[in-house]
């Protein structure tokens, strides 16, 4: 966030809670994508070490970068984001856009 490296010495020992303006799963959040697309998107649950064997570590990321994505999914899967926090606003001073803002504002990263 643009936000932290305009003025970062107010954020210096904070840690903030990014997690969203609503506690929403990820089956929701892929209900609310579909919904803003106007065409189907659905969540597929695979099995994490299943997915970090298949489909992240045929990537060959540096060491820190695969240990980074592979600690933030073992979370996801153990649902530690499905809460609501107010960190994003805390930080920009703007209510977060949720997922349908965010796709609203991303088109080209939902294009077929």
């Amino acid at each position: 966030m643009e936000e932290i490296l305009a003025d970062p010495a107010r954020h210096i020992g904070r840690t903030y809670e990014l997690t969203g303006p609503r506690s929403q799963d990820i089956a929701a959040m892929a209900s609310e994508v579909s919904a803003t697309l106007g065409r189907p998107v659905c969540y597929t649950d695979v099995p994490l070490q299943e997915w970090i064997d298949d489909d992240l570590r045929p990537l060959g990321l540096p060491d820190h970068a695969f240990q980074h994505i592979s600690t933030m999914a073992r979370l996801h899967a153990e649902d530690r984001y499905d809460r609501k926090a107010d960190g994003a606003e805390q930080v920009t001073g703007r209510f977060p856009s949720g997922v349908a803002g965010y796709v609203r504002a991303s088109p080209s990263l939902f294009s077929l």
